[in-house]
């Protein structure tokens, strides 16, 4: 059978919403094929699957001690920074990068969760990326959020295997979240969370 007949026959053979969903997943596939699309299409489809973020139960959950403080980050302007800094306040800390498709998935939501708790929870978002690189990020996408340099590795209980990689820390170094992927930071059900570790 020539190729024509064979594009004449399936059209004439299968419903419009089986034509429709086939050439919607060849250009799925298309698009990941094509470098300049593929990170886009996989932050999509990153955003698509995200969910909540799980609570450590509270049996479960480690305490960073205070060694643990003894790591040093670099601000966006090349200052250095102890994380030893935020030991009494409540931390959203997230290891990421620019060109992973689940951090960049995220970020929207993370930089609404910064708008609306700003004030009250300290929010280290560190990367081992150059600062010109996360700078034209931040600028590119509008963040205001702050950002840091990962100039020495994190402390044993901060340690990650992939990224993103998030940590809610309560004052104090008890760790309420770990969570590897792309989450809904910005949800009802987290905020609702955070609301009631900062009323603590």
């Amino acid at each position: 059978m020539k190729i024509k007949e064979r594009i004449q026959n399936y059209f004439r053979t299968k419903s419009p919403f089986r034509i429709t969903t086939d050439l919607l997943f060849y250009l799925l596939i298309l698009s990941l094929l094509i470098p300049i699309s593929r990170k886009f299409v996989a932050t999509g489809m990153n955003k698509l699957t995200m969910h909540r973020p799980a609570i450590i139960r509270e049996d479960s959950q480690a305490s960073l001690v205070d060694g643990d403080y003894e790591w040093t980050l670099m601000d966006i302007e090349g200052t250095a920074v102890s994380f030893r800094e935020f030991k009494d306040e409540v931390v959203f800390l997230s290891i990421w990068a620019t060109w992973c498709p689940p951090c960049r998935a995220e970020m929207p939501n993370i930089q609404n969760l910064f708008e609306q708790y700003g004030d009250r929870v300290s929010f280290v978002l560190a990367s081992q990326e150059s600062p010109e690189t996360i700078l034209r990020f931040m600028e590119d996408h509008g963040y205001t959020m702050p950002f840091y340099r990962l100039v020495q590795n994190p402390p044993s209980r901060l340690s990650i295997s992939s990224i993103p990689t998030t940590f809610l820390i309560a004052p104090g170094g008890k760790i309420h979240i770990r969570k590897t992927g792309a989450a809904r930071w910005d949800g009802k059900f987290f905020t609702a969370y955070l609301d009631d570790l900062l009323s603590r």
